[in-house]
């Protein structure tokens, strides 16, 4: 069996799940920029779209491999600090709490380099925040 004939039902359950839990979330009246529903509905449909691409023209990825990878222990650990990130962003400051996943993903995905464990949680971590907080006014949690 080809791993993307699994893998595409399950990203377009994914995709439909977000939608619906986007639903759910509340907007306020009469803000002029994008309400809070607007990146994750894209994301929704991009996810829905990639499954689709998936389930109906699979890449020759045999199953078995797919499956050895997701046992590697580094997967578990990524899945780990990724679920983390996602329970505490609400009360983490989105600068710091940006910043400690990212160079926790980076070390254990094999990342070595300091100046690239220095370099780019630090400014990735500014500059998405500098886009969605001044560029889309998309409030994130801050401690100061």
């Amino acid at each position: 069996m080809k791993a993307d004939r699994l893998a595409g039902p399950l990203v377009i359950l994914s995709g439909a799940s977000l939608f619906l839990a986007t639903t759910q979330i509340d907007v306020l009246s009469g803000t002029g920029s994008l309400s809070a529903r607007a990146f994750p509905f894209v994301l929704s449909g991009l996810l829905v779209l990639c499954g689709l691409i998936l389930t109906i023209q699979p890449q020759d990825t045999p199953l078995s491999g797919v499956v050895h990878a997701l046992k590697n222990p580094r997967t578990a650990l990524f899945a780990s600090l990724f679920l983390l990130y996602a329970l505490t962003f609400r009360y983490v400051d989105f600068r710091f709490g940006t910043w400690v996943f990212m160079l926790a993903s980076m070390w254990v995905l094999g990342s070595r380099n300091w100046v690239e464990l220095l370099v780019l949680p630090l400014s990735v971590s500014a500059i998405v925040f500098v886009l969605f907080r001044y560029g889309f006014t998309v409030l994130l949690p801050v401690w100061f």
